[in-house]
This record gives structure tokens, C-alpha cells and sequence, in this order.
């Protein structure tokens, strides 16, 4: 159980609520500590971005786990996060302006915020100068994907007519209403990405948080949720989050549950179609990346057999004119990569092909002119020392790539180039 509740990220939060003598207390007092740590140094460099956008006229509503754990926590070390969410106008003017005050602080863009006609919910993604703070720019919540971008725009135009000011020291910043924070973040939040109906083991706390610091109501919430046309979705997530003994938060348990009542709200859960029509469209382009995805993927095969330090394997890499790809042909150029190294390695989807994966990546982007990154780590679990190893670029971790939580998995031991 200890186990589970650390590898689910609520070390800290368990900690908190168990009583002063209890023996996992002790146990539980780094996860504590690391959660605190990790927060103030994001807090600093957000802080700082947020209140040259405040300067510059460039409203931001804080949302989600960071906002959570910063302004609604007893304590930080509470609540585990992943990426800073927030909202800012979806006037690509605005949005240029704030990515260019973001550049000019040492933040790194990996490039969508220039392309409008490739935004999704979101506008922008942002690494901070230190590499801790990912920032997620969003102009729609919900997803438009799901809610449609009419929906999703009217109910977005909803949360910034609501928002609320709030102080946080020299600042001011926007949050969401309470009956949004829980019924469009919390309820509706769980209806894109990877979560698609899975359940987080925090939004249990964070609703019961939410629904006792504001004192809401079930009227409340239900009134609320009808207005804006997500009454099933609510209840579900509601009775799922619900305390008892049939509480169950596995995927196959809480997907079914959650995307019927999306559909009863009208929302898309099948997107299999969208995504087809999508990738016909791009087939074209990944016929064209397929002789040079073969080369490196072949070259990579013959890398990881010999072994060795990778530097050396990775020096002899060809490397073009530097070049940043837009995102969608690094896209095809990963995917590429990854199609051919499951085809090539049939018998070790299991063990995974982690290396030689990011070994060709990295050989098929800079031979295009992209600045790749070869990154590798390691990590303990259960007593075991595991490593891994995947491609970023000299502005962090690669949309495309998939695997957007490898820093916080794993300690980093190796990047090549070493970037500044």
C-alpha cells in the first residue's frame, strides 16, 4: 500500500493525514520534502514570467495541479503535479507577445506557439531556464477536440467571466470560479489526453478539498454542471469520487462510466475517425520519411549491438544545417522511427527498445538539421535500478516523443550535447 500511494504521487498528501506516531510518517518525510522542494523552485520561475506578463497587460488563469497545490493545499507537499496549466486570450497577438517576454527570461518554445493553424486547446508549450517548470498554455477548457470549438470557446468565455482576482504576494493573478474549478477542471478534465475517463488519485482530495474550503453544495454543483450542459459527466465523475466501499479508480472500471456520460452530454469519445482522417492526410509525408527512418533505425540496431559508450556512437551522427522542424514534421519523422523499430524488434516489445529507439531519433532529426538531445536516466523501483533513454531538442522535451514525464521519472545521467 505504501508503494502504491508513492507511485500514484500522494506520498505527501498521505503523510499529512496520518497521525503524528504512525511508523510511515518517517518513511514518507522525503516524498514530503522533495514535493515542497520541487514547488518553490517552479513557484519562483513562474512567478517571475507572470509578473512580466502582468507588466506587459497579459492576463494568465492559473489552473490545475500547480494552482492547486499553491493556493488551495494547507501545504505544497501535498500534491504532486506535473506540467503549470493556465489560460491566456487565444489572440495569437497576445499569445506571440507573451511566448517572446518568456524567450527573452531564458525560457525555451518548442515552436507551436508560431503556427496558430496547428492549435489545438493549447497555444504554446514553455520549459523554464532551469528545466524544473513546463508550462501549458491553454485557450480553450475543455478540449475542443472533445466539446467542439464552439462549445469549448463559449465555455472558456465562461470561466474568464468568472474568474476570480487573487493576491499572491506582489501579484495578482486570475483562478477559476470554485463551481468551475470542480465541474469544468476537475469533472470535464478528465475528458481529453490520456485520461480519457481515468481517474487520478488526487481528484478525490482535490474535490473534497474544493468542496470544503468553498462549502459547496451538491444543488450548487449540479445547477452549475446543467448550465453548462455537463450534467451526466459531472454526476458520474461525482459518484465515482464519492467515498465508499465500491470506490474503484481503475481505467476499465471509470472509462466506460465517464464516456457514456460524456456521450449523453454530447461530447465526442470515439475520436478514431478524426484521427484516421488525420493521419490520411499525412501519409504522403511519412512515405517520404520512411527510406530515412529505415537508415537510422538499421544503424541504431548496429549501435546498440556494439555497445560502448553512446557519445561515440552518437558523435559520428551526420548533422545538416540547424534547423528547427516544425512540429509536424517532427511528428512524421518519430513516428516514422517508431513504426520501424517495432517492426524490426518484434520479440522485444516487452523488455522495450528504449535505446535504440532514441539512437535512431536522434540520428534520423539532426541528419534533417533538428537539434536533437540524446538523454538517458535511471530510476529505483522495488528494489530494482532501472534506465531508460529517449530524444529531446535544445528547448526540452519533444512533444512528439510521447513521453512528456521522463524527467520526473528518472535522474537524468546522460545528455549529449550537453546543452548550456
Amino acid at each position: 500500500m505504501l508503494r502504491a500511494a508513492r507511485q500514484a504521487g500522494l506520498g505527501g498528501a498521505l503523510r499529512a493525514r496520518l497521525p503524528r506516531d504512525h511508523p510511515w510518517r518517517g518513511a514518507l518525510r522525503e516524498d514530503a520534502a522533495h514535493l515542497a522542494l520541487r514547488h518553490q523552485q517552479i513557484r519562483a520561475e513562474v512567478r517571475d514570467l507572470l509578473r512580466a506578463w502582468a507588466a506587459a497587460g497579459i492576463p494568465a488563469l492559473l489552473f490545475k495541479g500547480f494552482a492547486l497545490a499553491e493556493f488551495e493545499y494547507d501545504s505544497p507537499a501535498e500534491r504532486f503535479y506535473g506540467d503549470v496549466d493556465l489560460l491566456l486570450p487565444p489572440d495569437p497577438e497576445v499569445v506571440t507577445r507573451a511566448v517572446h517576454l518568456a524567450l527573452a527570461r531564458g525560457w525555451r518554445s518548442d515552436g507551436l506557439h508560431a503556427r496558430p493553424q496547428h492549435w489545438n486547446h493549447e497555444t504554446a508549450h514553455l520549459l523554464s531556464p532551469g528545466g524544473l517548470a513546463r508550462l501549458d498554455v491553454h485557450r480553450f477548457m475543455p478540449s475542443n477536440t472533445y466539446a467542439g470549438a464552439a462549445r469549448a470557446a463559449a465555455i472558456t468565455r465562461g470561466l474568464w467571466q468568472r474568474a476570480r482576482p487573487t493576491a499572491w504576494e506582489d501579484l495578482t493573478v486570475l483562478r477559476p470560479h470554485p463551481l468551475d474549478e470542480v465541474v469544468v477542471v476537475l469533472a470535464l478534465g478528465r475528458s481529453w489526453g490520456g485520461d480519457r475517463g481515468g481517474l487520478k488519485g488526487a481528484d478525490l482530495l482535490d474535490l473534497h478539498l474544493l468542496r470544503t474550503r468553498h462549502r459547496l453544495t451538491d444543488g450548487q454543483l449540479d445547477a452549475h454542471a446543467h448550465r453548462i450542459g455537463a450534467s451526466a459527466t459531472w454526476g458520474a465523475f461525482r459518484d465515482l469520487c464519492s467515498p465508499g466501499p465500491q470506490q474503484d479508480l481503475r481505467p476499465d472500471v471509470t472509462r466506460p462510466r465517464i464516456q457514456a456520460a460524456m456521450r449523453r452530454d454530447g461530447l465526442r469519445t470515439d475520436l478514431r475517425f478524426l484521427h484516421l482522417r488525420k493521419r490520411a492526410g499525412r501519409v504522403p509525408a511519412l512515405l517520404r520519411r520512411l527510406p530515412g527512418a529505415l537508415r537510422a533505425v538499421l544503424w541504431a540496431v548496429w549501435a546498440v549491438r556494439r555497445g560502448g559508450d553512446p557519445r561515440g556512437h552518437l558523435a559520428s551522427c551526420p548533422q545538416a544545417r540547424p534547423v528547427h522542424l516544425p512540429p509536424e514534421a517532427q511528428l512524421d519523422v518519430i513516428s516514422c522511427v517508431r513504426l520501424v523499430t517495432y517492426l524490426l524488434h518484434p520479440r522485444q516489445r516487452r523488455a522495450g527498445v528504449c535505446l535504440p529507439r532514441a539512437y535512431a531519433t536522434y540520428r534520423a532529426l539532426r541528419r534533417l538539421g533538428h537539434p536533437a538531445v540524446f538523454v538517458s536516466g535511471v530510476a529505483r523501483q522495488g528494489g530494482q535500478l532501472l534506465s531508460h533513454a529517449w530524444v529531446e531538442d535544445d528547448r526540452g522535451p519533444l512533444l512528439a516523443y510521447g513521453e512528456p514525464d521522463n524527467r520526473r521519472r528518472f535522474r537524468v545521467a546522460l545528455e549529449y550535447p550537453a546543452r548550456p
